[in-house]
């Protein structure tokens, strides 16, 4: 077989072994890479090329400066704030984990965000009198918006950046995201306060079951983060969070943060430079150990994208991307390049509810560059948008880590996430067609 035709073949069956559950992702990461070497679609250093990506270093570094900022007790501390002031009332409260979740998952990412917030609100929910399922899903379906919000909010993020300079065009700013970010998280939690009463599930909490495919979709948690998720969720049953003092480092990781995002703000430095001197200012100054570190870091993601990179190239070389492109600009004709946006959100949504969001991400992008070449057009809105629908991850627990991790708290169901997940997902989508080009133009 060509080249082109291998290269469909291995995409093919790395998305029946994702949406199987029954091959660990990393297996099926690094298959992929080592299929592509062998049926000599690339050379092995470029099938390998992935694990020496800036983007990954950049990424596991930011596990490294999450952990810090859990282990020095600072986003204990800003959780307990927030129960301290969130008051009784349901639209105070859930305003007030929408702006918490805001804050850390620009810093430390959406998976860190959830699991640190998750005993959290089970607090929040008992000392307001609201029922935990009518505030967990919101955390969840809110940080995915919250990490819209800066370049670090969810490996997404970063991926997209760094292809958009690949293509010819710019890396996008590090708060740049949040001009879409923002209004979506406005949007997300006026849906919430609306829409949630209704469409949130009321039945009793009981225990969930994680299967294969919950249980892969957990691995792309740290071991740090689930052991302190773990830890703090048996505390739940006594409803109280003890008195927390900042650990010792505290001021140590707030300023080696600071630096870290000034330095990603002003693009002085790459971003795979700035991620790499904050994690080593960390171990310098004894905030974190070595082990602490290795720990930290959720290799699970790591090799995950580094072995879904090749692919990602693979569709460029070979004109696998160059031909899908072909075939979506035949299929909406002359129409607005609106039309193109929307065919790639609705495969980018499908396929996100059951595989990862940064797989997804890495499959359709090239295809987007393509048809933005094809057409003429600037790669940047057909980037951002395909950003803005893989956080659209509403409609099953196991689309993302964080619907995960709240499934059991919230006392959900599995056919519980549809209900206020496609009305979000609705509205994620629009915003991906009509208002992305507003601000990104064609």
């Amino acid at each position: 077989m060509d080249p082109v035709t291998w290269t469909f073949v291995i995409l093919g069956a790395a998305i029946v072994a994702f949406l199987s559950g029954k091959v660990p992702l990393e297996v099926v990461a690094v298959g992929v890479s080592l299929a592509l070497w062998a049926t000599g679609v690339l050379t092995l250093p470029q099938a390998l090329a992935g694990f020496g990506d800036p983007t990954v270093l950049f990424i596991a570094s930011l596990f490294v400066v999450a952990a810090a900022l859990d282990a020095t007790g600072l986003t204990a501390r800003a959780g307990r704030l927030v129960v301290a002031r969130a008051g009784r009332s349901r639209v105070g409260v859930v305003l007030s984990i929408a702006l918490l979740v805001a804050v850390l998952t620009a810093f430390i990412s959406i998976n860190g965000a959830v699991a640190a917030l998750v005993p959290v609100v089970a607090v929040i929910a008992r000392r307001a009198g609201i029922a935990a399922g009518q505030l967990m899903m919101p955390l969840a379906f809110l940080a995915s918006a919250a990490s819209l919000l800066t370049l670090t909010g969810t490996p997404v993020n970063v991926v997209v950046s760094e292809l958009a300079a690949e293509s010819g065009a710019r890396p996008f700013g590090y708060l740049e995201f949040a001009l879409v970010g923002g209004p979506l998280l406005v949007v997300t939690a006026a849906v919430v306060l609306l829409a949630g009463p209704r469409l949130l599930p009321r039945h009793a909490a009981a225990r969930t079951t994680l299967g294969e495919r919950a249980t892969e979709t957990l691995s792309l948690l740290p071991d740090a983060v689930l052991t302190g998720e773990n830890r703090i969720l048996a505390r739940k049953r006594g409803f109280g969070v003890p008195r927390l003092r900042l650990g010792r480092g505290s001021r140590r990781t707030l300023v080696i943060t600071g630096v870290m995002v000034v330095l990603l703000a002003t693009g002085l430095v790459p971003a795979a430079v700035a991620g790499l001197l904050a994690a080593g200012a960390l171990i310098l100054t004894r905030v974190l150990g070595v082990t602490q570190v290795y720990r930290s870091i959720s290799w699970t993601t790591v090799v995950l994208i580094a072995g879904m990179i090749p692919l990602s190239q693979a569709f460029l070389t070979t004109g696998a991307a160059e031909m899908v492109a072909d075939a979506v600009v035949s299929l909406v004709g002359q129409a607005p390049p609106q039309l193109a946006l929307l065919v790639l959100a609705i495969v980018v949504v499908v396929l996100g509810q059951f595989i990862s969001n940064v797989a997804t991400v890495l499959i359709v992008a090239p295809v987007a560059t393509s048809i933005a070449a094809t057409l003429g057009l600037s790669p940047l809105p057909f980037l951002m948008s395909l950003t803005v629908v893989g956080a659209a991850s509403f409609l099953t627990p196991v689309a993302t880590p964080a619907n995960l991790m709240v499934m059991d708290p919230g006392g959900y169901r599995f056919g519980d996430y549809w209900r206020l997940g496609l009305p979000l997902t609705l509205v994620f989508v629009l915003f991906a067609v009509l208002y992305v080009p507003l601000v990104w133009r064609f």
